[in-house]
């Protein structure tokens, strides 16, 4: 069953009985539960798990109401919403950083967050952020903090292949390395830094369903890098163009280079980071969170990670799939007490607090005051790299607005299977884009 078909069930069982919910039956008074269950992706680092068990408790100490954390694995944090949703089972918030609020707010059960981000300020976001999390100018989610995206690579391979990289500022701004500045340039690197013989890798990039999030965002921006698009401004299916299949022709270029492991095929979401910071790879793409867990005790020194600017397509744009973390409520028995929750997490003096804790890397701020604040004035080449990067985030959707449909097809493993239709099938583009397209069709518009 396909996700459009899931959420009309979902509609029929919400609205024609009495749903039991994962915080209770739906509220229908402003009454406040003295706990909520908030649902994240669970995470390794000691130190980000620390930082949000301490939001918790203080929340609790001011407020009374206990936050229950239900962290899941990311490979699996998807397909265990979609059925807890099509079984009418709600949690009270949602922390994550693929727009469940936009896939399900035709269920009418995720409340609008507007009221919430009128009283933090809305002029803290910019509009682009607000617009991602929008459909028909409703506000289904809040954006929270943004996991920097980025092309991680192994400085001293590159040096020792001859690369001179002195970080250099164009005309609009942006960082860029000269020779290391598009998909092509990316690939001639990775093929100098590649030694098969000693099982190292240049391009680390993942072609795997198991791998959701590393790489349906590697093919998804190297697709919208070449102005390739699902449809049009009109909503009208435009797959089979000449810029998705020179898109195409390129993810292929990449595969078939010698630089990507075979292995890939088979990795998960975790792979591509364990063998870049054990030595074996020479760049990935990935929302960062490499940066922390480098230090004297691994392979890899932080000293040897430089993080490269995105890479250009034909038309000279850089993008790079990477949604912020946003912040969904759903309208269970516990909504007030949900509200003041997502309120919170957006104050200022918790986010900073919150920074003290984790640092800066695996998450970077949205907020503009807190972004602004003295803790972020002073950042290594790698950090402004990432934070400079920031206006090239796009969501699921783009360059398009924000569509439930478009998010539940990407989230349905839509560019995932491009990359196993390549690396494993040795599928022609006719076969791949004839795939998307019925794929698409029925998602879309069935």
């Amino acid at each position: 069953m396909n996700i459009k078909k899931i959420i009309a069930v979902c509609c029929v069982v919400i609205f024609a009985s009495a749903c039991i919910f994962a915080g209770g039956s739906s509220e229908s008074s402003a009454s406040s539960s003295k706990s909520i269950e908030v649902w994240m992706i669970s995470n390794p680092d000691e130190k980000i798990i620390s930082a949000f068990d301490q939001v918790g408790a203080d929340f609790e100490a001011e407020t009374g109401i206990k936050v229950n954390f239900i962290r899941t694995p990311t490979n699996d944090f998807h397909s265990k919403l979609v059925t807890s949703v099509s079984a009418g089972i709600y949690p009270d918030v949602i922390i994550w950083n693929s727009a469940p609020g936009i896939e399900f707010c035709s269920t009418g059960m995720v409340e609008p967050m507007d009221g919430i981000i009128d009283s933090v300020g809305r002029d803290q976001f910019g509009e682009g952020t607000l617009s991602m999390f929008s459909v028909d100018g409703v506000l289904y989610e809040a954006p929270f903090m943004v996991r920097p995206a980025g092309l991680h690579a192994r400085r001293d391979w590159l040096e020792a292949a001859g690369y001179d990289l002195t970080l250099q500022i164009d005309e609009n701004g942006k960082y860029y390395i000269e020779g290391l500045e598009t998909w092509d340039d990316i690939i001639e690197a990775g093929k100098k830094i590649t030694d098969v013989s000693n099982g190292k890798y240049g391009l680390g990039f993942a072609h795997s369903r198991k791998a959701f999030g590393d790489s349906a965002g590697y093919a998804f921006s190297l697709i919208v890098s070449y102005d390739a698009r699902i449809v049009d401004d009109d909503g009208n299916l435009c797959i089979d163009t000449p810029e998705m299949r020179e898109a195409l022709d390129m993810l292929r270029k990449i595969w078939d280079s010698g630089a990507v492991p075979a292995a890939a095929t088979t990795w998960d979401g975790n792979s591509n980071n364990q063998f870049f910071i054990a030595g074996d790879i020479g760049m990935v793409i990935n929302s960062n969170s490499i940066m922390g867990k480098l230090d004297e005790t691994t392979a890899v020194k932080p000293e040897d990670l430089i993080m490269l600017p995105l890479p250009k397509g034909p038309s000279g744009k850089a993008w790079m799939q990477a949604n912020p973390e946003s912040i969904t409520v759903f309208k269970t028995k516990n909504l007030e007490s949900s509200k003041l929750f997502a309120e919170y997490l957006l104050r200022s003096d918790v986010q900073l607090k919150m920074f003290e804790t984790m640092g800066f890397g695996y998450y970077s701020p949205l907020k503009k005051d807190v972004m602004n604040d003295p803790m972020f004035s002073s950042l290594s080449d790698n950090e402004k790299v990432l934070l400079n990067s920031g206006d090239q985030y796009v969501g699921s959707c783009f360059p398009g607005e924000p569509d439930a449909k478009l998010s539940a097809l990407y989230a349905s493993y839509f560019y995932d299977d491009i990359l196993s239709r390549i690396a494993v099938d040795g599928w022609t583009t006719d076969q791949i884009i004839e795939e998307m397209e019925q794929k698409a069709s029925e998602m879309l518009f069935e």
